[in-house]
């Protein structure tokens, strides 16, 4: 099936199209050919929207339909690039709230996309995973599982975007011995900081962490997080990694410049990745496979090659790191048409194996 999967993460940067033929059988064989990908970048303006609606506590009708509206014009840019028949949208939607266990609220409305593309929609890929008592997230580990279960060793897959979070897939392919969860921050602590100190989005480059330097106590501080050294299943979101602690760092430790601090949180960034690995991850001959837009940052992208770990970026395995995303929820609509469960139990704490998403419109494929 050719299928336009579609990804707005927690960086609130732009919207990852991806333009892919793919199927999953029943048995969890995956194929899959990438025919384009693209990720059209969001206006001044519509990040600032989609930022400003995290965390809201309602959501209106209204939130939804701009949320889609944005996406429509993210995608028309796309089909720009990638003209094409799709039999199928896949589409994650955009994250205003996730409490693990609790509720985690993606807007998108399917209603829209589908009367604009006139493909079945699939979409609201958390909810039944939390109905059954799971925590709805990660949901990466569908993905690395797929890829990697037939590897003759074991795999961790890293993905650093505005959360970090880890995949285990045994060497023996078992997926009810599938691990993974979020370590903690990706970027978002980094990106936020550049914004408070020098009004700029990004650390690109290292620009500013570069001329910073670590500060042990506040790196310290950091590591004692509750959420660090909480117990799998477990998943986080920017708003715990966000503004709040960093107007509380900045009024606690006034004498730090902001160069030293967005140093110290790159630090913490990879300290927390570390940790996990080491205190949850049951194995001593892995392979690391990375992916994600934090990995392009200089001062972890040179922890990760000169680190005792064997890594490797998803990009040997013929898929670009910034692609995975996007290819996941496509899986994700695949299964569902499918009718093949795709939560991981074992991640999130599920009390079965369900098939996720919904589907709108015609889905006779």
């Amino acid at each position: 099936m050719r299928i336009l999967g579609l990804m707005s993460g927690t960086s609130c940067d732009g919207l990852d199209c991806i333009d892919i033929n793919l199927d999953v059988s029943k048995s969890y064989n995956l194929n899959f050919e990438i025919n384009n990908f693209f990720t059209v970048p969001y206006s001044k303006a519509d990040r600032s929207y989609l930022l400003s609606i995290r965390g809201k506590e309602s959501c209106l009708v209204e939130d939804s339909d701009k949320v889609t509206r944005i996406f429509i014009d993210s995608i028309n840019s796309f089909l720009n690039h990638s003209k094409s028949d799709y039999h199928m949208i896949a589409c994650h939607g955009h994250t205003v709230k996730h409490i693990d266990k609790v509720v985690s609220i993606q807007l998108i409305s399917p209603d829209i996309l589908y009367h604009e593309y006139r493909v079945p929609i699939v979409y609201n890929f958390r909810e039944l995973d939390i109905c059954e008592g799971g925590n709805g997230a990660p949901l990466m580990p569908f993905l690395d599982y797929l890829l990697f279960r037939d590897s003759n060793i074991d795999i961790i897959t890293l993905n650093i975007g505005g959360i970090s979070n880890i995949s285990y897939i045994p060497s023996s392919g078992f997926r009810n011995k599938v691990l993974g969860f979020d370590t903690g921050p990706g970027m978002s602590l980094v990106d936020k900081a550049s914004e408070v100190f020098f009004d700029s989005d990004v650390d690109l480059n290292g620009i500013y962490s570069k001329q910073g330097k670590i500060d042990s106590i506040l790196l310290e501080e950091l590591m004692s997080i509750g959420y660090i050294v909480k117990d799998p299943p477990k998943s986080t979101d920017i708003d715990e990694f966000g503004y709040e602690l960093i107007n509380s760092i900045k009024l606690r430790y006034g004498e730090l410049s902001g160069h030293d601090i967005v140093r110290t949180f790159v630090q913490f960034t990879i300290n927390s990745i570390e940790l996990n690995i080491n205190k949850f991850i049951n194995s001593k001959n892995f392979k690391l496979i990375y992916s994600g837009g934090g990995t392009n940052h200089p001062i972890i992208l040179e922890w990760l090659k000169k680190s005792s770990y064997d890594s490797k970026s998803i990009s040997d395995y013929g898929i670009d790191s910034s692609i995975k995303e996007s290819m996941l929820i496509a899986s994700l609509g695949v299964a569902k048409l499918r009718n093949i469960p795709s939560n991981m139990p074992s991640v999130t704490g599920a009390k079965n194996n369900i098939v996720l998403g919904d589907i709108y419109g015609d889905s006779d494929i």
